[in-house]
Protein backbone atom coordinates (compact mmCIF):
# COMPACT_ATOMS: atom_id res chain seq x y z
CA UNK A 1 0.00 0.00 0.00
CA UNK A 2 1.10 3.56 -0.74
CA UNK A 3 1.35 5.78 2.31
CA UNK A 4 -0.29 9.21 2.41
CA UNK A 5 2.08 12.05 1.48
CA UNK A 6 1.73 15.15 3.64
CA UNK A 7 4.04 17.91 4.79
CA UNK A 8 2.19 18.31 8.10
CA UNK A 9 3.63 16.73 11.24
CA UNK A 10 1.28 16.31 14.18
CA UNK A 11 2.63 16.55 17.72
CA UNK A 12 1.08 16.07 21.16
CA UNK A 13 0.39 19.82 21.40
CA UNK A 14 -1.88 19.49 18.37
CA UNK A 15 -4.30 17.47 20.53
CA UNK A 16 -5.17 19.58 23.56
CA UNK A 17 -8.94 19.82 23.12
CA UNK A 18 -9.86 16.89 25.33
CA UNK A 19 -12.28 15.48 22.74
CA UNK A 20 -11.69 14.26 19.20
CA UNK A 21 -14.17 16.72 17.69
CA UNK A 22 -12.42 19.64 19.42
CA UNK A 23 -9.02 18.56 18.13
CA UNK A 24 -10.54 18.42 14.66
CA UNK A 25 -12.00 21.92 15.03
CA UNK A 26 -8.52 23.03 16.14
CA UNK A 27 -6.78 22.07 12.89
CA UNK A 28 -6.27 25.77 12.14
CA UNK A 29 -4.15 28.71 13.26
CA UNK A 30 -3.51 28.43 16.95
CA UNK A 31 -1.90 31.87 17.38
CA UNK A 32 -4.78 34.32 16.86
CA UNK A 33 -8.56 34.49 16.56
CA UNK A 34 -8.56 34.19 12.78
CA UNK A 35 -9.33 30.70 11.49
CA UNK A 36 -6.16 30.64 9.41
CA UNK A 37 -4.06 28.98 8.28
CA UNK A 38 -5.80 25.67 7.79
CA UNK A 39 -3.65 22.62 8.48
CA UNK A 40 -5.83 20.41 6.31
CA UNK A 41 -4.84 21.41 2.80
CA UNK A 42 -5.20 18.00 1.19
CA UNK A 43 -6.86 14.67 1.77
CA UNK A 44 -3.43 13.38 2.77
CA UNK A 45 -3.39 15.97 5.56
CA UNK A 46 -6.83 14.85 6.72
CA UNK A 47 -5.70 11.25 6.73
CA UNK A 48 -2.46 11.97 8.58
CA UNK A 49 -4.40 13.90 11.22
CA UNK A 50 -6.84 11.01 11.62
CA UNK A 51 -3.97 8.58 12.10
CA UNK A 52 -2.24 10.84 14.64
CA UNK A 53 -5.54 11.28 16.49
CA UNK A 54 -6.16 7.50 16.50
CA UNK A 55 -9.37 8.07 14.53
CA UNK A 56 -8.37 5.43 11.96
CA UNK A 57 -6.18 2.35 12.17
CA UNK A 58 -3.00 2.02 10.14
CA UNK A 59 -4.45 -0.67 7.88
CA UNK A 60 -7.50 1.50 7.09
CA UNK A 61 -5.28 4.52 6.46
CA UNK A 62 -3.29 2.51 3.92
CA UNK A 63 -6.44 1.57 2.02
CA UNK A 64 -7.68 5.15 2.12
CA UNK A 65 -4.35 6.55 0.91
CA UNK A 66 -4.42 4.13 -2.01
CA UNK A 67 -8.01 4.96 -2.93
CA UNK A 68 -7.39 8.71 -2.63
CA UNK A 69 -4.58 8.39 -5.17
CA UNK A 70 -6.86 6.46 -7.52
CA UNK A 71 -9.81 8.83 -7.09
CA UNK A 72 -8.34 12.27 -6.59
CA UNK A 73 -11.53 14.18 -7.40
CA UNK A 74 -13.59 12.17 -4.93
CA UNK A 75 -10.93 12.68 -2.25
CA UNK A 76 -10.95 16.44 -2.92
CA UNK A 77 -14.74 16.49 -2.51
CA UNK A 78 -14.50 14.69 0.83
CA UNK A 79 -11.88 17.18 1.99
CA UNK A 80 -14.16 20.08 1.02
CA UNK A 81 -17.00 18.48 3.00
CA UNK A 82 -14.68 17.94 5.95
CA UNK A 83 -13.66 21.60 5.99
CA UNK A 84 -17.27 22.74 5.71
CA UNK A 85 -18.18 20.51 8.64
CA UNK A 86 -15.16 21.69 10.64
CA UNK A 87 -16.17 25.33 10.38
CA UNK A 88 -19.82 24.60 11.14
CA UNK A 89 -18.71 22.59 14.17
CA UNK A 90 -16.45 25.41 15.32
CA UNK A 91 -19.25 27.98 15.04
CA UNK A 92 -21.60 25.75 17.02
CA UNK A 93 -19.10 25.08 19.79
CA UNK A 94 -17.69 28.61 19.90
CA UNK A 95 -21.20 29.98 20.34
CA UNK A 96 -21.85 27.45 23.10
CA UNK A 97 -18.61 28.34 24.88
CA UNK A 98 -19.60 32.01 24.78
CA UNK A 99 -23.11 31.32 26.09
CA UNK A 100 -24.69 32.01 22.71
CA UNK A 101 -27.02 30.08 20.46
CA UNK A 102 -26.39 27.54 17.71
CA UNK A 103 -27.05 28.49 14.11
CA UNK A 104 -29.84 26.38 12.62
CA UNK A 105 -27.94 25.85 9.38
CA UNK A 106 -24.83 24.61 11.17
CA UNK A 107 -26.89 22.27 13.32
CA UNK A 108 -28.66 20.90 10.25
CA UNK A 109 -25.33 20.22 8.56
CA UNK A 110 -24.08 18.38 11.65
CA UNK A 111 -27.25 16.31 11.96
CA UNK A 112 -27.15 15.24 8.32
CA UNK A 113 -23.50 14.26 8.45
CA UNK A 114 -23.99 12.42 11.74
CA UNK A 115 -26.98 10.53 10.33
CA UNK A 116 -24.82 9.28 7.44
CA UNK A 117 -22.12 8.13 9.84
CA UNK A 118 -24.63 6.20 11.96
CA UNK A 119 -25.28 3.97 8.95
CA UNK A 120 -21.70 2.78 9.36
CA UNK A 121 -22.10 1.73 13.01
CA UNK A 122 -23.30 -1.54 14.46
CA UNK A 123 -23.50 -3.14 17.89
CA UNK A 124 -21.22 -6.16 18.04
CA UNK A 125 -20.10 -8.55 20.79
CA UNK A 126 -17.14 -7.53 22.91
CA UNK A 127 -15.99 -9.66 25.80
CA UNK A 128 -18.97 -10.44 27.98
CA UNK A 129 -20.96 -7.53 26.52
CA UNK A 130 -21.35 -5.43 23.41
CA UNK A 131 -19.80 -2.34 21.85
CA UNK A 132 -20.26 -0.01 18.90
CA UNK A 133 -18.12 -0.84 15.88
CA UNK A 134 -17.52 0.90 12.56
CA UNK A 135 -18.63 -1.56 9.92
CA UNK A 136 -18.54 0.58 6.77
CA UNK A 137 -16.20 -0.14 3.90
CA UNK A 138 -12.57 0.19 4.99
CA UNK A 139 -11.79 2.32 1.93
CA UNK A 140 -14.73 4.73 2.26
CA UNK A 141 -13.06 8.14 1.87
CA UNK A 142 -15.35 9.62 4.54
CA UNK A 143 -14.04 7.11 7.08
CA UNK A 144 -11.77 9.62 8.94
CA UNK A 145 -14.80 11.80 9.72
CA UNK A 146 -17.04 9.16 11.28
CA UNK A 147 -15.40 9.15 14.73
CA UNK A 148 -15.28 12.96 14.68
CA UNK A 149 -19.01 13.15 14.05
CA UNK A 150 -19.68 10.63 16.80
CA UNK A 151 -17.49 12.64 19.18
CA UNK A 152 -19.34 15.86 18.31
CA UNK A 153 -22.73 14.27 18.95
CA UNK A 154 -21.59 12.89 22.31
CA UNK A 155 -20.12 16.22 23.39
CA UNK A 156 -23.15 18.28 22.38
CA UNK A 157 -25.55 15.96 24.19
CA UNK A 158 -23.41 15.04 27.19
CA UNK A 159 -22.33 16.53 30.54
CA UNK A 160 -18.89 17.60 29.29
CA UNK A 161 -20.49 20.43 27.32
CA UNK A 162 -20.42 22.53 30.50
CA UNK A 163 -16.60 22.27 30.44
CA UNK A 164 -16.27 23.72 26.95
CA UNK A 165 -14.03 26.77 26.65
CA UNK A 166 -12.39 28.81 23.89
CA UNK A 167 -8.81 30.00 24.26
CA UNK A 168 -8.48 33.63 25.27
CA UNK A 169 -5.95 34.32 22.51
CA UNK A 170 -6.67 31.96 19.63
CA UNK A 171 -9.66 30.16 18.19
CA UNK A 172 -8.87 26.77 19.71
CA UNK A 173 -11.48 24.99 21.81
CA UNK A 174 -10.90 22.75 24.82
CA UNK A 175 -12.55 21.08 27.79
CA UNK A 176 -11.57 22.70 31.07
CA UNK A 177 -10.91 19.84 33.46
CA UNK A 178 -8.72 21.93 35.75
CA UNK A 179 -9.47 21.72 39.47
CA UNK A 180 -10.81 25.27 39.78
CA UNK A 181 -12.28 25.43 36.23
CA UNK A 182 -10.28 28.56 35.44
CA UNK A 183 -8.18 27.41 32.50
CA UNK A 184 -7.88 30.25 29.98
CA UNK A 185 -5.49 29.02 27.34
CA UNK A 186 -5.35 26.15 24.89
CA UNK A 187 -1.68 25.70 25.83
CA UNK A 188 0.09 27.62 28.57
CA UNK A 189 3.44 27.26 26.80
CA UNK A 190 1.96 28.87 23.67
CA UNK A 191 -0.95 31.28 24.12
CA UNK A 192 -0.43 31.60 27.86
CA UNK A 193 3.19 32.67 27.46
CA UNK A 194 2.30 35.03 24.62
CA UNK A 195 -0.25 36.72 26.86
CA UNK A 196 2.32 37.04 29.65
CA UNK A 197 4.85 38.52 27.23
CA UNK A 198 2.30 41.02 25.97
CA UNK A 199 1.40 42.12 29.52
CA UNK A 200 5.10 42.53 30.32
CA UNK A 201 5.64 44.59 27.17
CA UNK A 202 2.77 46.89 28.06
CA UNK A 203 4.04 47.36 31.60
CA UNK A 204 7.60 48.13 30.55
CA UNK A 205 6.65 50.46 27.69
CA UNK A 206 3.65 52.09 29.35
CA UNK A 207 1.54 51.45 26.26
CA UNK A 208 -2.06 50.43 26.53
CA UNK A 209 -1.78 48.34 23.41
CA UNK A 210 1.01 46.95 21.32
CA UNK A 211 1.42 46.78 17.60
CA UNK A 212 3.73 43.83 18.02
CA UNK A 213 2.39 40.42 17.12
CA UNK A 214 2.92 37.74 19.76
Amino acid sequence: MIESQTSRTWHADSFVGGALCLDFANTVGGTHKERTPSYLESYADLLSWARAASAVEAVDAAFLAWRAEQEGQAAAQVLAQALEFREALYRLLSAQAAGGFADDGDLTLLNRAHARSLEKMAIEPEGAGFAWRWVGAADDLERPLWPVLHSAAELLTGPDLTLLRECGRCAWLFLDRSKNRRRRWCKMEACGNRAKSQRHYRRTTGRGASSRTF
